[in-house]
Parts: C-alpha cells; sequence; structure tokens
C-alpha cells in the first residue's frame, strides 16, 4: 500500500485539529471559572479572595491551552508534510505531537498516525517523483 503517509498525514491533521478546538474549550473553562467566582455561594470565608482564584484558574487554563494548541499547530504542520511526503522526521514529530493535542480525543486518532506514518517511511525516500503521485 502507497499510501501509508497520506494515511497518517490526515489523521495527524485531524488529531492537531483537537488541540486547536481545545483554545475553544478552555476559554470556556476560563468563563465558566470567572462566572462561578462572582457567586457568594462560591466563598464561605475569607480565605481565597475571589480575584486571586481567578487569576490562578485563569493562568492554569492558558498554560494547558498553550500548550495544546502548540501540540495542534505542530500535528497540522506535520500532517502537510507527510501528505506531501516530504521530510519524513518532521512528519513523524507531528504525529507524535497531534497525539499530545488534547488527549482525550487525540489518542485515539493520533496513534494510527504515528503507525501509519512510520509505515511510509519508505514513501519519502523514494527518488521517484512519479511513485509518491497516486
Amino acid at each position: 500500500m502507497q499510501n501509508n503517509a497520506r494515511i497518517g498525514g490526515i489523521l495527524s491533521i485531524v488529531a492537531g485539529a483537537f488541540g486547536i478546538f481545545s483554545l475553544l474549550i478552555m476559554a470556556f473553562m476560563i468563563f465558566a471559572a470567572a462566572s462561578i467566582s462572582d457567586s457568594a455561594l462560591f466563598y464561605n470565608d475569607d480565605i481565597i479572595h475571589p480575584d486571586e482564584f481567578l487569576v490562578v484558574v485563569t493562568v492554569f487554563y492558558a498554560i494547558v491551552a498553550g500548550f495544546f494548541a502548540l501540540c495542534g499547530v505542530m500535528g497540522i504542520i506535520g500532517g502537510i508534510f507527510a501528505i506531501n511526503k516530504k521530510n519524513w522526521g518532521l512528519a513523524l514529530t507531528g504525529a507524535i505531537t497531534a497525539t499530545l493535542a488534547f488527549l482525550p480525543l487525540s489518542i485515539p486518532i493520533g496513534i494510527p498516525a504515528i503507525i501509519f506514518v512510520s509505515m511510509g517511511k519508505q514513501e519519502f525516500e523514494t527518488g521517484n517523483p512519479a511513485q509518491n503521485q497516486v
């Protein structure tokens, strides 16, 4: 089968898209934390100030969202390289980082992407460009 790299690239792009999608989820979590922190029922004493809680939650979710988005972008770039069958190392790196893009959703897609890109290594090494075409 001569399309292992292409299949792996498509899977890598899909898994990487979940990393970009995670930005929306993390933004929703920040807004949810902001609405909870405004509620008087959330605090029963003066140990934690609402603004301090919101800053901690915002920083945490921003770091997590940034990591997932970075992995997602790298997965999309690696998927593009895999589809074009150029630079096998970058394509494999993209498939690996796409697996980390948004863990609950990207693992079942990212692991097959790694396998297909790995199995398609010989497709990257062929010197005849006509063999790389479908």
